[in-house]
């Protein structure tokens, strides 16, 4: 009898320590640069499910395109007299035309009890927009177990003065739920992970006005925005391995958006930019100290990232402007491994990827 207790609370600690505890060290950090995949719908399988000791298999995962999460110091983004926290552009838009703001960016900070949303920037007709949240966005308490739930209002408002400048405003609640632990494979890989179900109930709305011929007509318009995000969380990624993000309607989730965690990818159809669109030259390839890169005096503001072969950015750097017919730049790569890479290019007109070697 002895024996078989003895085994049985054996088998329970292991279980109990095959549950990770997610910290504010698993969640991103100014300059991080984190690539994903988006998927199609189709491929995702049920994503439901979940409990204790589960074993997610989401390897049929087909990848559609690409992007980079970037979380910039505050003082790298179009709101740099912002204050303190890291930016990230999280939308194009919000509203509609004539009432349109443009580059939407979220500000986080983070503590050893949460990490939240600060405050967000945005521009209307070019003027920059920044302000704070007068009640923040916690979107995650830490530490974060299984069998969690917490609650956390929000409260946000545009401040702008004169008539011409419209505002935006949302306020409501966040209810996330820690519903299940276990593994998690994607094509990226398989990890241990914690289950989050994140549900925001929002009321936005836009004040504003529009011309119609001599006539001037005030507009004040709310609307309901719930959504829910699916989301596996790991110690060591920084962003969801795997996220299912969608609307409610009516109570029912409508996933419109899978995402995970991922390393580069090449796409049938999608082209590589010519190397002339960007820069005249990039040498010596391979390179064993120093990689010069020359752009043409027309191109501006240039960020080159390099990102070895499973999607990590291992050096990043901003060319800035210069005023010569040809521009040098040179970015020291001698910290890094030999081996293969992939070198960006990107401005506001486009990107520019080619694979350079390291020797």
């Amino acid at each position: 009898m002895k024996k078989i207790l003895l085994l049985l609370f054996i088998i329970s600690v292991i279980s109990v320590k095959s549950q990770i505890t997610i910290t504010s060290t698993s969640m991103p950090n100014s300059g991080d640069t984190i690539r994903y995949s988006n998927a199609s719908l189709a491929s995702l399988g049920d994503y439901t499910v979940t409990g204790t000791n589960q074993f997610w298999d989401f390897s049929s995962l087909v990848p559609t395109s690409q992007a980079i999460r970037k979380f910039e110091p505050a003082f790298s983004t179009p709101y740099i007299f912002f204050g303190t926290g890291y930016g990230e552009k999280t939308a194009d838009s919000i509203g509609f035309s004539p009432i349109l703001f443009k580059n939407i960016y979220s500000f986080y900070k983070k503590s050893s009890s949460k990490f939240y949303v600060d405050g967000i920037g945005m521009t209307f007709s070019g003027i920059p927009i920044p302000n704070f949240y007068s009640d923040k966005d916690e979107l995650y308490l830490f530490p974060l177990h299984y069998t969690d739930r917490d609650s956390s209002t929000f409260k946000f408002s545009t401040v702008t003065t004169g008539s011409t400048i419209p505002s935006y405003s949302k306020q409501g609640y966040r209810i996330t739920e820690a519903d299940g632990w276990g593994k998690i494979t994607t094509p990226y890989g398989s990890d241990s992970c914690l289950r989050i179900v994140t549900t925001q109930y929002s009321q936005d709305s836009i004040k504003g006005s529009i011309a119609i011929g001599t006539f001037t007509i005030p507009l004040n318009i709310g609307f309901p925005n719930y959504t829910r995000s699916y989301q596996w969380l790991t110690l060591g990624e920084r962003i969801p391995y795997l996220e299912v993000t969608g609307t409610l309607i009516a109570g029912n989730f409508v996933p419109a958006q899978v995402k995970y965690r991922d390393i580069i990818r090449s796409f049938v159809g999608i082209k590589e930019e010519s190397l002339n669109n960007i820069a005249l030259a990039v040498f010596p390839n391979p390179a064993s100290s120093a990689l010069t890169i020359v752009i043409p005096e027309s191109t501006t503001h240039i960020v080159a990232e390099i990102v070895d072969l499973q999607g990590k950015t291992v050096l990043l750097k901003d060319l800035n402007d210069n005023t010569q017919v040809v521009n040098q730049h040179q970015m020291d790569v001698s910290g890094l491994a030999k081996g293969l890479y992939i070198l960006n290019l990107s401005n506001l007109s486009g990107k520019q990827s080619l694979k350079i070697s390291i020797q």
